[in-house]
């Protein structure tokens, strides 16, 4: 597993992975689950509309959790390609801009 890669949860739910990997913790990882585009609203900045699976979503980083590595092994995607706007909906977050 890699930082910003997606995973399905034996749920179905999409999250994606947002912990460093520089620091070799995967016994568990936080994650951010993915919301359907067109049912969730999307707070600029906060919350990023991404593709994934041929679908949008809404990255809902007001949402983090963390969770056993062990439940991230169906890798469906990566978002690596948003990585500046998933850190900059995680400074929202965190730094209120």
């Amino acid at each position: 597993m890699a930082q910003f890669d997606v995973f399905r949860l034996h749920d179905g739910q999409l999250v994606v992975d947002l912990q460093t990997d520089l620091i070799g913790m995967d016994a568990s990882r936080i994650v951010a689950p993915l919301r359907d585009a067109g049912r969730y609203t999307a707070f600029p900045g906060l919350t990023p509309i991404v593709q994934v699976v041929d679908a949008q979503w809404i990255v809902r980083i007001q949402e983090l959790a963390s969770i056993p590595g062990a439940e991230l092994t169906n890798k469906v995607g990566s978002l690596i390609e948003e990585r500046d706007a998933l850190k900059r909906g995680l400074d929202i977050l965190i730094d209120g801009f």
